[in-house]
């Protein structure tokens, strides 16, 4: 099984929360060097403790940016659905769960 590491989303949601905040001040922020911090936005792979701390300057699991074809192809529409609701950060947690067990319900809906 390959997995992968998705630094395009790291990087697009880095920028997006960054917005038009100074790199120096984010990158403090964050815990991270400046220079580190323009890399990601370029995407660039960050080492492991910079990719720590910007998922938890983020505050979106670490998990969110790994992936695997093997799963991702294993995973049923609902459950796809569910992964993405909970890694949306748009959406408050609670919001997330209970949209994806309404979303799990209606297909369990439709196999009957």
């Amino acid at each position: 099984m390959k997995y992968h590491l998705d630094i395009d989303r790291l990087s697009r949601l880095t920028r997006q929360k960054r917005g038009t905040n100074r790199l120096r001040e984010v990158a403090n922020e964050a815990g991270i060097s400046p220079s580190t911090l323009s890399r990601v936005e370029r995407g660039q792979t960050p080492d492991l403790s910079s990719f720590v701390a910007l998922c938890n300057w983020l505050d979106i699991s670490p998990s969110t940016f790994f992936g695997s074809d093997e799963i991702s192809n294993s995973l049923s529409i609902p459950e796809a659905i569910a992964l993405q609701l909970q890694a949306d950060k748009n959406l408050d947690p609670h919001t997330a769960k209970v949209l994806a067990i309404l979303v799990k319900a209606a297909y369990r809906d439709l196999e009957k």
